[in-house]
């Protein structure tokens, strides 16, 4: 506090700010969600999204790697990796 009052203050007397004198109760936070469970999660909604748009399709043309711009093989990991269920999303 000391230290602050003389590097704030330019004047002769030195002055301490009330505020800085209350301590403030930390609430407890919530946990956070890791990043990779985040990315994780994250990347799933984008698959599931792409799939749906393609109507199941991964491949091809108008298949949702296409739409997520990655290769096919890769998308088909990433689905196995993940746990969708791609066959929702074919038309019936």
């Amino acid at each position: 506090m000391i230290e602050r009052s003389v590097i704030l203050y330019e004047t002769d007397t030195l002055v301490i700010d009330e505020s800085w004198l209350r301590r403030e109760i930390l609430k407890p936070q919530r946990p956070v969600k890791s990043l990779t469970e985040d990315l994780v999660t994250r990347e799933g909604e984008m698959i599931e999204r792409a799939l749906a748009a393609s109507l199941g399709r991964v491949s091809g043309p108008s298949g949702a790697a296409a739409k997520l711009g990655i290769r096919g093989s890769t998308l088909e990991s990433k689905i196995k990796a993940i746990g969708i269920r791609k066959e929702r999303f074919k038309s019936s």
